[in-house]
């Protein structure tokens, strides 16, 4: 994959000007199998670098590796301006700017960086339990079923700075590494979305609780909390049943049915884009047979 006809006819092609953004899109053009990869990182850094005021990334490197405080207020600043947006939104837009830092040697912390709540949107969903993280972390990712069904607790986290997973189950963005079903057997990498992000972490949580206490429909303690509370294995499986279990085809033939049922007419939290719901949920079933791939969004 080369960066340069990736980003050929896009505005923002001219970040590669910046050596520092060259390193970048160099490195995700051989560890993500998608080439949307590049294009989103690029462009949601370039937004990132007209919102906070740096025009010049060589110098915001410069004196980020000089002190990374600089580089942590940048992301605060940036988080600022988007203070009208959701929680989904600033994570999508900080994404470039965080992996820009990393992968040039600064290591900002991958944490998520506010914005308005969604939850309440997202908790009106009918995808319940891990029938729900499975819909969602297809959808985007480029996984296939088959590849995420083999996913282990350490294969998803940060990236250091070049490009290799770091094991965290709280990071946001929150990479994927993996090797392809087919093809070359090496290790890419992908990313979930920020609402994939936050049902795997209500599963892993659950689990915890379960395992911990015995039970299952006890309140969850909220998010970020999984880590102090509870160390995780890093080999277990990443997806698994409330009990621990492993998730099977059944479970997918479940999530299918449930996908297929007539949606709700009103919500709690007023009304939601239902037949848009509808079609990325028949869009990914359609797609998540073992030679598929739900490619991400570019």
């Amino acid at each position: 994959m080369n960066a340069t006809r990736v980003l050929e006819g896009r505005r923002e092609s001219g970040l590669l000007a910046f050596s520092s953004v060259r390193r970048m899109t160099d490195i995700l053009s051989k560890r993500c199998r998608e080439q949307s990869w590049v294009r989103t990182s690029v462009a949601t850094l370039d937004r990132f670098r007209t919102m906070s005021g740096y025009a010049d990334l060589e110098t915001l490197r410069e004196q980020a590796l000089a002190d990374p405080v600089v580089a942590e207020g940048a992301l605060a600043s940036f988080a600022a301006a988007l203070a009208s947006y959701t929680e989904s939104q600033v994570s999508a837009l900080a994404m470039g700017a965080k992996i820009w830092f990393r992968l040039n040697g600064i290591a900002v912390p991958w944490r998520p960086l506010g914005g308005m709540s969604s939850s309440s949107i997202l908790a009106t969903i009918d995808q319940q339990g891990i029938e729900r993280v499975i819909l969602l972390a297809l959808i985007g990712s480029g996984l296939q079923l088959a590849e995420l069904l083999r996913l282990r607790v350490g294969d998803v986290g940060s990236l250091g700075s070049e490009g290799r997973l770091i094991p965290d189950v709280e990071a946001d963005p929150l990479a994927v590494q993996f090797i392809p079903r087919r093809g070359k057997q090496v290790e890419r990498v992908t990313f979930l979305t920020y609402q994939a992000r936050q049902a795997l972490l209500a599963s892993l949580e659950q689990r915890a609780d379960t395992s911990a206490m015995g039970a299952i429909h006890r309140p969850l303690r909220p998010i970020g909390a999984i880590h102090r509370t509870h160390a995780l294995d890093l080999d277990a499986p990443l997806l698994a049943e409330s009990d621990g279990s492993q998730v099977t085809a059944q479970s997918v033939a479940r999530a299918r049915r449930r996908s297929r049922a007539p949606p709700a007419t009103s919500f709690a939290s007023g009304a939601f884009p239902v037949r848009v719901l509808s079609v990325q949920k028949n869009y990914l079933w359609r797609n998540t047979d073992e030679s598929s791939t739900s490619a991400p969004l570019s």
